[in-house]
């Protein structure tokens, strides 16, 4: 198949080179993405492959938008003009780095760090873990109780334990792949009504992003235990980006409304909405639509205009973002209380000058791979931005051969990891705290209730 894959991919660029009027970068911009997308279906059911999302939702939305961007929406285009959304660096500039700097990252997740089967025998590990559950049934209602129950009291939880409290519960989705794994009689039934409250629990609170990535990270997991044929996985995938432009092109409307009438969200309204799409595909493919859903899926424009910013108006930071991210990644607040927020808010101002309030804007790790060192020095860390998730992704694995359910946590936490819109600090944070979080619940469901998850 790689043949196969390689040959098209060859086909694709010489296209793209030779017959079209994209740049050299651009070209090789396009070749990236193809060759990794088809690669990606190939290995997806054959290998563990949950890092290598965080590598594809890169090239999509760091690459392959940004060309659109190029060449669509320019300086001429109305809409861009008017909302400020066109690429403000060259397209040379701009590609120059990007193109290096993805690969680079993919090198450093590829790293074999540690001799481990799973990069030979990644079934076994889901194997293994059924094994473990067949005594153990009904362990993953238990867990999908604990995440219920925590969901419903979230509202009443103090703003120190907020966090404490999204975690536990996200802890129904853990319970849902115990219960899949396990020879519980309902358990398809079961697995399938949890993912459905999860849809409608991302309605209710009309955010999207965290539904779409455990979505993307469990498929990654239940394929691994399937035998899928390829036309088969490219199904799923074109399925799931149908429904990302489905989400995307009705979720401005439904904020919009769900915000102007101060009632929360509205499952009926979100439902008509999508319904109106499926009914009439055109409405998708509007102008202002088109432009809305490649604006919220240009991470590139954030980080070209880092690259416009600095060094022209800020200075290169040289590791100073890096560093107080991953301190702040590790002490707690109670003991740094001016320590930097999470969600681009710190990044923002000290690349860029903006004082974010009310939204979410992000420079994601490219932006801050720049930002602190330059085009070389860039390449260079996203190197080791992705050897570090690589390194902990492999000691997980590596755990999981002692501890065979600990495989059907890497959704729990992974799915924050998977993104390029979020900075160091966000990405590192979440996994730190899954991690922390994920022991003291294996230690207090040992030591209290004498279950050994």
């Amino acid at each position: 198949m790689k043949k196969i894959i390689f040959f098209i991919s060859f086909l694709i660029f010489n296209y793209c080179v030779f017959l079209t009027n994209l740049t050299a970068w651009e070209s090789v911009a396009i070749w990236m993405f193809n060759y990794f997308f088809l690669s990606f279906l190939d290995d997806l059911g054959n290998k563990i492959i949950i890092m290598d999302m965080a590598v594809l939702m890169g090239l999509l939305t760091c690459l392959l938008v940004p060309v659109v961007f190029y060449h669509e929406y320019t300086k001429d285009n109305f809409l861009a003009r008017l909302w400020v959304k066109y690429m403000p660096i060259q397209s040379d500039t701009y590609f120059s780095f990007v193109v290096p700097a993805m690969l680079s990252m993919y090198l450093g997740l590829q790293v074999p760090i540690v001799k481990l089967a799973y990069r030979k025998e990644p079934k076994r590990y889901i194997e293994n873990a059924k094994l473990y559950l067949q005594s153990k049934p009904k362990l993953g209602l238990i867990l999908i109780a604990v995440g219920l129950i925590s969901s419903i009291l979230d509202f009443l939880a103090p703003s120190e334990l907020a966090q404490v409290f999204f975690l536990m519960a996200h802890l129904t989705y853990v319970g849902a792949f115990y219960i899949l794994y396990s020879p519980h009689k309902r358990k398809k039934l079961i697995f399938l009504s949890t993912f459905a409250l999860m849809l409608v629990q991302a309605v209710l609170a009309g955010m999207f992003g965290d539904m779409i990535n455990m979505f993307a990270c469990a498929t990654v997991l239940i394929l691994l235990s399937q035998q899928v044929s390829y036309i088969k996985k490219l199904s799923v995938a074109l399925l799931g980006l149908v429904f990302i432009i489905l989400i995307q092109s009705v979720k401005v409307e439904y904020r919009n409304q769900v915000n102007s009438q101060h009632t929360g969200g509205d499952p009926v309204y979100f439902a008509s909405l999508i319904g109106d799409r499926i009914s009439d595909p055109e409405k998708i493919i509007e102008p202002k639509q088109l432009f809305g859903i490649a604006v919220r899926l240009n991470q590139g424009w954030l980080v070209a205009g880092t690259m416009y910013n600095v060094p022209e108006h800020y200075t290169f930071a040289y590791g100073e973002t890096i560093w107080q991210s991953v301190a702040a990644a590790i002490v707690p607040r109670f003991l740094w209380p001016d320590k930097p927020e999470s969600g681009g808010k710190a990044n923002l101002k000290r690349f860029w000058g903006y004082n974010l309030v009310g939204y979410s804007m992000n420079i994601g790790p490219l932006g801050e791979a720049y930002g602190n060192f330059d085009v070389t020095g860039g390449i260079i860390y996203m190197f080791f931005y992705g050897l570090f998730f690589n390194l902990l992704l492999s000691g997980i694995i590596k755990y999981a051969e002692k501890r065979p359910t600990l495989i059907l946590w890497l959704p729990f936490l992974f799915f924050y990891t998977i993104t390029m819109e979020t900075d160091l600090l966000t990405t590192m944070g979440s996994l730190i705290k899954a991690l922390m979080f994920t022991w003291i619940v294996f230690w207090l469901f040992r030591k209290l209730f004498r279950i050994d998850l």
